[in-house]
């Protein structure tokens, strides 16, 4: 298989071609053949999916490093191509889980677990049996009792009878909620119980979405729940130990200096979702997803992008390729990137993103590219552009789900090519064999004719954009219009960036505050961010809670 090279005189007959099928196959061109070798190699089963911090991973981006190598890129990472960074891969029961009722021990991972919620710490105090834990309008379990400071809680995990799970009284039964609320009357810890046969047990998975609570807290099954029922004092002792599996991440960097003062950087995710525990919309056995379209497609684009600009003579701007890690854990390793970037960051002219561009549609080519309200270079340029079989559909908002993002929030143009969504997205069927190659390719002459008009440019000018339609907004009535850092994983909801016009904007929130409370609603995780904010309704006034650098604010905002 050749290695082609291309001048303009070539990029230019390139782009006046135009896709060729037969009734059985597409007819490929040399060019969409190494797409094809790279997409081929990128989903093969041996690659595991290309799950961040993987084996698959550390494949991928060997033969990444070693394409970039052929194609005569400068290594710009800081360890050659490869640019590590550390993320929480997740958490696991530790050894030290210990519970103790009398002169009885019991054994964990069998007898009782710690919960995804818990704290990991010693606790020691007397039971008290609090029914379901539930403080609720007409509804406390908690009437009558005194002296609760400092005891060990047993509740029922179950929904105590008379709430529904789909009432407004649902939101007080939630086990979250009903920790909290024992913290709040004085627990030194909670152990959960279930006496009801038609009740499932509390999930044994620990999962990042999930932030500590300040307390333990233990389910524990029957074998235990028979040893706390006594009339007399019940003594409980134990330690609870939830361990968090850190892991690295591979970005690959590769460049082409061409002196000039700023740097145009290209860009696509080659993670995918592994064996699928997260993240996949695929419900039946455990199987490899290989996410040829998403996102090995744009992962070679990637590759064959810089074989042209290498080899061009579009000299005005430097270009930087990478390929990121992490992006279907919530944008990792762009957000690392952006935050440890190999030159300053201001030398950026402007991004370009490929997140899935295998699978144009031959009936109907929508070409998808979001960003183009970031700079106002981008929509004459759009417009401008003529392919014979794809038809450009912009969208004007800097953020959305892929790796651009990260750069916009850095006030940096972006632009994102995206061929649409299908049945096999986040699905083990995301296969090599249904990427449309001849659509591929003109989106990647799209690409070059839009790298062709600003090549004379200079440096173009960043717009900020109305990010209010990508916020999740049918969730919530109000919002605070904020993009969560989603690459935090630490106490509270960390601001990534501030949407103009928006609450959060006119509150004085900032990009690194950190939301710990809303009106009286803590913020431990996103899951209780998103519960805080669906307690408001548009026009209320109501305080934010906000850690800044080592200062605590209250700041006043209005829905």
């Amino acid at each position: 298989m050749r290695h082609l090279i291309y001048s303009k005189s070539m990029l230019a007959a390139i782009m006046l071609v135009g896709s060729v099928y037969s009734s059985v196959a597409q007819v490929l061109s040399p060019d969409t053949l190494l797409l094809k070798q790279h997409i081929t190699i990128l989903s093969d089963d041996k690659m595991e999916g290309r799950e961040t911090g993987t084996a698959g991973e550390k494949m991928a981006y060997e033969y990444l490093s070693a394409e970039f190598r052929k194609v005569g890129l400068l290594p710009k990472g800081s360890a050659g191509y490869i640019q590590p960074f550390p993320f929480n891969a997740g958490s696991y029961m530790g050894s030290g889980n210990t519970l103790r009722i009398k002169k009885q021990s019991f054994i964990a991972g069998e007898q009782f677990y710690p919960l995804a919620y818990s704290a990991n710490k010693t606790f020691s105090g007397e039971i008290v049996h609090v029914k379901h834990g539930v403080c609720a309008p007409g509804m406390d379990d908690y009437a009558g009792m005194e002296n609760l400071s400092g005891k060990v809680f047993v509740m029922e995990c179950g929904y105590p009878e008379g709430i529904d799970p789909h009432s407004k009284l649902a939101e007080y039964a939630d086990l979250r909620t009903r920790i909290d609320s024992a913290a709040a009357k004085g627990a030194v810890a909670v152990i959960f119980i279930n006496s009801d046969k038609d009740t499932e047990n509390p999930s044994k998975k620990y999962s990042n979405r999930i932030t500590p609570t300040m307390l333990p807290v233990i389910f524990a099954n029957s074998d235990v729940a028979k040893a706390m029922i006594d009339t007399k004092r019940v003594l409980v002792t134990g330690v609870t130990e939830i361990l968090k599996k850190e892991k690295t991440g591979h970005n690959v960097l590769g460049y082409i200096d061409n002196n000039a003062k700023q740097t145009v950087v290209i860009g696509a995710h080659y993670d995918h979702l592994g064996y699928g525990e997260e993240g996949s919309l695929y419900r039946g056995e455990r199987a490899i997803h290989n996410g040829a379209d998403d996102n090995a497609s744009g992962t070679a684009g990637l590759i064959e992008l810089a074989r042209i600009l290498k080899a061009s003579d579009y000299k005005s701007n430097n270009y930087l390729f990478i390929a990121f890690s992490g992006e279907e854990m919530g944008l990792l390793g762009s957000n690392h990137l952006v935050k440890h970037f190999p030159m300053p960051v201001e030398q950026v002219n402007y991004m370009l993103n490929m997140d899935m561009i295998g699978r144009l549609k031959p009936t109907d080519p929508v070409l998808i590219i979001n960003g183009a309200g970031t700079s106002p270079e981008w929509n004459p340029a759009i417009s401008a552009i003529v392919i014979d079989g794809v038809k450009p559909k912009t969208t004007e908002s800097g953020v959305g789900p892929s790796d651009h993002t990260s750069f916009y929030l850095k006030d940096i143009p972006v632009l994102h090519f995206f061929s649409g969504t299908h049945d096999d997205y986040h699905k083990p069927s995301d296969d090599e064999h249904k990427i449309n190659y001849a659509g591929q390719q003109k989106i990647m002459e799209f690409m070059l004719q839009i790298i062709a008009k600003l090549d004379t440019k200079g440096e173009i000018a960043f717009t900020k954009t109305n990010d209010s339609a990508n916020e999740d907004a049918p969730r919530f009535k109000v919002t605070l219009g904020v993009v969560p850092d989603y690459g935090f994983d630490g106490e509270g909801m960390r601001i990534d960036g501030v949407s103009d016009g928006k609450p959060a904007q006119k509150a004085g929130l900032k990009a690194g505050d950190i939301v710990m409370q809303i009106g009286d609603h803590k913020v431990v995780d996103m899951m209780s961010y998103m519960k805080a904010l669906g307690k408001f309704a548009k026009g209320d006034k109501t305080t934010v809670k906000v850690k800044r650098g080592d200062q605590l604010l209250d700041q006043a905002i209005e829905f």
